[in-house]
């Protein structure tokens, strides 16, 4: 596997047949994504049906994430059409059922008025326009225009500064999270994360659905996440750096900050980061890139990104394969040309597998390893050396299917299934084979092996050893 970041591509109407999904995998998609604030159950099942059966057809490992929509504030419904408001107009925004005009719309989230009080801004489809609280009077939310533009049917709005009281999980999102668990989903993402104690609600909900082993994501995009991001990096199994909403929330200027530390925190507590939104936004249209996007995709995986993610580009635009094909491009020739960031970890490990993973990155490296492998239950032992970030490739091996769809999403690992064995050299046995029959090592070859002793103990890697490929098998290879 030349290419070490992944890449997640969004699925909609522009993927939504079965040769369109199988181009997508083999142009590069790593993890899909089912984005709960559009569409059906009915098309997302199919989406999901038409990822597995391409995924089996093609032989490559893909996960599959539910993205869960969260409190998305949005305006009601214009019947006139969009309505054009001018810097200086009154605008009411109610809880009310109303038809919009140019005085006066609906909005869908019934607590604005309990939040907002006079002085606070309010930006609508993000940020295009943008209106200031002059009071508030039962439903009625009273704003004058600051900066102008067009507004329609269900444009979002964003409320900086202000304390959302909306739940964690609205009663759609439990709903969709209870159905993504029951499908089979690989990863979850929770929207518009705002403190650590909203993992809670989540976790409640799949340890009901007897799934407490999905890895939740965090999508960071409120300021009050960002100034608690080191305790939710450590709630949460990984985090998304989802720069749309954050932008808004956020003056522009600060969110390459918070990309970078998220990144960086991400990698130190062995946490898979996803960087979304825009990477390559003009490909919806047209069939290259601009220059910008490039060095946006490439600054990513220099930062260490695990993940990069593509949103309307695959789900909705004319060019969803050859976006794919060029974001794989892009990673590949970042990563080839050493822009890869080579940053050491300044955080020690604390734990016995977290120092065996930092050895064997060492020691593969000392002695020329041809390949780093983890025997991994859950997958852990293969995230934390991940997060090292080591030249030599990563190889995870794994009795659990879903343990290989969730490591599609964690930087450099190529995961295989395996039988289970009871014994340690068993285990050295099935990887030495493995590795010879899939044309990955030859005899005389070097690997480094971490992994839990006995075999199948899941969050016990207490194993190091240093084997040479051809020592665990007592025939000669055919």
């Amino acid at each position: 596997m030349s290419r070490r970041a992944k890449i997640v591509c969004t699925l909609g109407p522009a993927t939504s047949t079965q040769e369109r999904i199988n181009a997508l995998i083999t142009a590069g998609l790593d993890v899909a994504r089912l984005n709960l604030s559009h569409g059906s159950h009915a098309d997302h099942l199919n989406s999901y049906r038409l990822v597995r059966a391409g995924s089996d057809a093609i032989g490559r490992s893909v996960g599959v994430l539910a993205d869960l929509q969260g409190p998305k504030i949005r305006l009601g419904e214009f019947p006139g059409g969009p309505v054009l408001l001018t810097a200086g107009d009154e605008f009411t925004i109610t809880t009310d059922d109303i038809p919009g005009d140019r005085h006066e719309a609906s909005t869908t989230y019934q607590g604005l008025a309990d939040d907002v009080r006079a002085g606070d801004r309010l930006l609508i489809d993000d940020g295009n326009v943008q209106v200031d609280v002059t009071g508030v009077a039962g439903t009625r939310v009273r704003t004058r225009v600051a900066v102008g533009g067009r507004v329609s049917d269900h444009k979002g709005i964003n409320l900086p500064g202000v304390a959302v009281s909306a739940p964690a999980l609205t009663a759609k999102d439990q709903e969709d999270l209870r159905w993504a668990l029951a499908t089979g989903v690989d990863i979850v993402a929770m929207s518009f994360v705002r403190g650590p104690d909203d993992a809670m609600v989540a976790r409640k909900i799949m340890n009901e659905a007897g799934r407490s082993g999905v890895p939740l994501i965090a999508k960071i995009e409120k300021p009050e996440a960002v100034r608690v991001l080191p305790e939710i990096v450590d709630a949460f199994d990984g985090i998304m750096v989802a720069r749309g909403d954050l932008g808004v929330e956020l003056p522009l200027e600060q969110v390459p900050a918070v990309q970078s530390r998220a990144i960086a925190l991400a990698r130190e507590r062995a946490r898979p980061v996803i960087v979304a939104t825009q990477m390559l936004e003009s490909m919806i249209s047209a069939p290259r890139p601009t220059r910008a996007e490039v060095s946006d995709v490439a600054g990513a995986v220099v930062e260490g990104a695990d993940a990069v993610m593509l949103s309307a580009e695959t789900s909705v635009g004319a060019y969803p394969v050859e976006t794919v094909a060029t974001m794989a491009r892009i990673v590949s020739a970042a990563e080839d040309n050493s822009l890869r960031a080579e940053h050491s970890l300044t955080r020690m490990p604390t734990t016995t597998g977290g120092a065996i993973a930092r050895a064997a990155a060492e020691v593969g490296a000392i002695v020329g390893a041809k390949a780093l492998v983890a025997f991994t239950m859950t997958g852990e032992t293969a995230r934390r050396l991940a997060r090292y970030r080591s030249p030599v490739p990563l190889l995870a091996f794994t009795t659990e299917p879903a343990t290989r769809s969730q490591l599609a999403l964690t930087w450099g690992v190529e995961t295989f299934i395996v039988p289970a064995v009871r014994h340690t050299d068993d285990m050295v046995h099935e990887v030495d084979s493995a590795l010879v029959r899939l044309g990955r090592c030859t005899i005389g070859d070097k690997i480094v092996i971490v992994a839990g002793s006995p075999p199948g103990s899941p969050g016990k890697t207490n194993a190091l050893r240093v084997h040479r490929i051809g020592d665990a098998i007592e025939l000669p290879y055919p």
